[in-house]
């Protein structure tokens, strides 16, 4: 069934898909043509049997990559549209050499690998929103993003993810932010924010709900159907409402009547959780856009984050406990060796 509520795009509208070949990518392509809007897609591989497949139900394919330091082909893909969705996204494991370079943003990997999360969710980002600006067509940009890419960075699971996948999530905050930057350019670009929780390839479980947080309210998170993330994006794509917004959605397996359980900490019971009220900004429900509907502008200023002393503390932590579990295993070897020598 149709969900209730989709926004109404005018007349006349071109909407550029970057990353429209992908899982979220297709379903809204796939959307915006059984809404007769008029839809391109920038893909890095045109012949794939997914861009066949977009191109079978009208959509315009064409070649793109987003690391491409030349500015024309950027600025052709994006040409006379009047929406621009950027869902892509690069995912790399960490290797214990990009500890060398983890304060230094002009030499590793972070420079020279093109599919580094910090040339593609960072840099890529830029370069296409520079181009969005360029154009003069574009009313609003679409950034895809993630949950943790609000997350403080003491938070254990922005460390975490950091650690092991590139500072995922510093390049993903650093493409936010040259994301809103648009809404300074002349003329001013409308933007968009979507940060999804894990994602779940089928659709949403039966009995669960859908849940969306805007501005700086932390959304719990929780796995969520890729088809609710996709229509949250089309709702931040055209409804006015929703410009210059950000926007977390999550899900959860049953409602939860308005409360949300977090980890907290006392001298009397330690770590422990609490149950809590969701912010004002949350909403749980079934209906996806009628919870956007409610999404309203960003007040709050994205100020820079400074990971990598909590990376680094991490790294030298796990560093600790090898040593110490070496330490230990080299003691217990030499106490099993004595005792046979003993035996002997």
């Amino acid at each position: 069934a149709v969900p209730a509520g989709r926004p109404v795009p005018e007349a006349g509208e071109l909407v550029l898909v970057v990353g429209g070949a992908g899982r979220v990518g297709t379903r809204l392509v796939t959307t915006l043509r059984s809404m007769g809007v008029a839809t391109r897609v920038m893909t890095r591989d045109p012949s794939s049997a997914a861009s066949a497949a977009l191109r079978g139900l009208g959509a315009e394919i064409v070649r793109g990559d987003v690391t491409d330091d030349d500015p024309a082909r950027m600025d052709a893909a994006v040409a006379g549209c009047t929406r621009v969705v950027a869902c892509f996204g690069a995912q790399r494991i960490s290797k214990p050499s990009d500890a060398l370079f983890l304060f230094d943003e002009a030499r590793g990997p972070n420079a020279t690998d093109e599919r580094h999360p910090a040339a593609v969710n960072h840099r890529g980002v830029a370069r296409l929103a520079e181009a969005c600006a360029r154009a003069g067509t574009v009313r609003r940009f679409v950034r895809v993003t993630g949950m943790s890419a609000g997350y403080p960075p003491f938070d254990f699971v922005a460390v975490a993810l950091n650690a092991v996948l590139s500072m995922t999530i510093r390049w993903q905050r650093l493409g936010e932010a040259a994301t809103r930057a648009l809404k300074e350019a002349d003329p001013p670009v409308e933007y968009a924010v979507v940060r999804p929780g894990n994602l779940l390839e089928g659709p949403r479980p039966d009995g669960s709900v859908v849940v969306i947080g805007y501005g700086s309210a932390r959304v719990p998170a929780g796995k969520v159907s890729r088809d609710d993330v996709a229509e949250c994006v089309l709702s931040a794509t055209f409804a006015a409402n929703a410009a210059n917004a950000t926007v977390g959605v999550a899900g959860k397996a049953a409602p939860s009547g308005g409360v949300a359980a977090e980890m907290s900490w006392d001298p009397a019971r330690g770590m422990h959780y609490r149950t809590v009220a969701l912010a004002d900004e949350v909403f749980e429900g079934e209906d996806v856009h009628s919870m956007m509907a409610q999404v309203r502008e960003d007040e709050d200023t994205l100020e820079p984050q400074t990971y990598e002393p909590y990376v680094a503390a991490f790294f030298a932590l796990l560093a600790g406990v090898g040593a110490l579990v070496s330490c230990g295993v080299a003691r217990l070897a030499k106490t099993v060796v004595g005792w046979a020598l003993g035996a002997a």
